[in-house]
């Protein structure tokens, strides 16, 4: 019997705890050069059919005995996964007769480039086994700016029919920041939903703070004109500073790796996240069990102590051992950046609240947070641009 998890939106999956991670790193090629890659490594390798087999049927036998986990998502990632279509198309065929004896769906993240005909008509026919998550960054002259894919005909409306609640990832490149606003809109008028994050290992400056702060302001001036468009995520990302841990206490894991996922390499090592592998990292790829992953010290960066954003801050393990050599040590150059995003977000979740016609309870409190946060954010000075912001 398949067992197959209904069709759903990748990120209410990932906020599951219930839910095992089995990323497969499929191939280490990429028909694509992005400006901001951070896979420093990619080459022509590929992982075998009967290895990821055997590796997902590892995965279910682990979810089966732990108490912790009762179903199993199969990421296949690269490089570029669809270079490896053809272990795709064998795995997700394989698992759907009901090889697998526990809850399952599968996703891969794509740039959109290698879908033809054939595999469009082959995703349509399995959309319920597999959600792709595309990446795409905004207009055309951003798409362009960052991935260089003017020679490809990407089909962005594939996507949304198949997957409409599953939002085109945007990552937001120094070159790109300007038009920001711009290209969050122009996705979003197609009716499509817009993830974004800014992209790592870049220099990120005070100059750079201002223009996000004035880019979220018009997005955040969009939205309250236009209640139809569902404003992106980082603008709704509550922020309530006074409920920040004490200065000894570990500071936020923002994610599952280690724990809640293992990622395989195309020779079958696990490591806690692709973040870790050789494709990332060469010859300094640090294995799974190199790491203890519950350790509080492993998140912990001493110089964020007694910031009041330092949870709401996002930290990347895998970004601050590769771009920093230890997992704790964050990127301070974001500092100016997220101030930015934090105060326009309360800014933006206050009037959003204040124009409603009625408030139920969960309403008025949040919009009460928001409030207090915004009062102590808005004495924070957003050109204190190497210094933890503390009150």
């Amino acid at each position: 019997m398949n067992s197959n998890v209904k069709n759903s939106s990748i990120w209410d999956v990932e906020s599951s705890t219930n839910r095992r991670t089995c990323m497969l790193m499929v191939t280490h090629a990429c028909n694509l050069n992005c400006s901001y890659c951070y896979e420093n490594h990619k080459k022509n390798a590929y992982m075998d059919i009967n290895l990821a087999k055997e590796i997902i049927s590892r995965e279910v036998r682990f979810v089966k005995e732990s108490d912790q986990f009762d179903e199993l998502q199969i990421d296949f990632m690269g490089g570029e996964p669809f270079m490896n279509f053809p272990l795709i198309k064998d795995v997700v065929e394989w698992v759907e007769t009901g090889v697998i004896d526990v809850p399952w769906i599968c996703f891969a993240t794509t740039n959109g480039t290698l879908l033809t005909d054939e595999i469009k008509a082959w995703l349509r026919e399995h959309k319920d086994s597999i959600i792709l998550g595309a990446s795409y960054d905004g207009n055309n002259q951003m798409q362009s700016t960052n991935r260089g894919t003017d020679k490809y005909n990407l089909d962005l409306a594939f996507f949304h029919e198949l997957w409409p609640h599953q939002g085109f990832h945007m990552t937001i490149s120094k070159e790109t920041l300007p038009t920001l606003a711009e290209g969050v809109l122009y996705m979003q008028e197609k009716g499509y939903t817009v993830e974004a994050s800014l992209a790592e290992g870049v220099d990120w400056t005070l100059k750079d703070a201002l223009i996000y702060r004035e880019q979220l302001n018009i997005l955040k001036e969009a939205y309250l004109k236009n209640t139809v468009l569902t404003p992106f995520n980082r603008l709704t990302r509550f922020v309530n500073v006074f409920d920040f841990p004490a200065a000894e206490e570990a500071q936020n894991k923002w994610c599952g790796t280690g724990k809640y996922m293992a990622t395989y390499d195309i020779d079958g090592q696990k490591y806690g996240c692709h973040m870790f592998t050789p494709i990332v990292l060469g010859d300094k790829a640090l294995l799974s069990d190199a790491v203890e992953w519950d350790s509080p010290e492993l998140t912990t960066d001493d110089y964020c102590k007694r910031c009041v954003l330092r949870n709401f801050c996002p930290t990347c393990l895998g970004f601050n051992y590769k771009y920093r050599g230890s997992l704790a040590n964050r990127d301070k150059r974001w500092c100016p950046m997220v101030l930015a995003e934090a105060l326009t977000a309360c800014e933006f979740q206050i009037e959003r609240i204040a124009a409603m016609d009625k408030l139920d309870k969960q309403d008025a409190q949040h919009g009460k947070a928001a409030l207090e946060s915004c009062k102590v954010l808005q004495n924070l000075d957003i050109e204190k641009s190497q210094s933890p912001y503390t009150i």
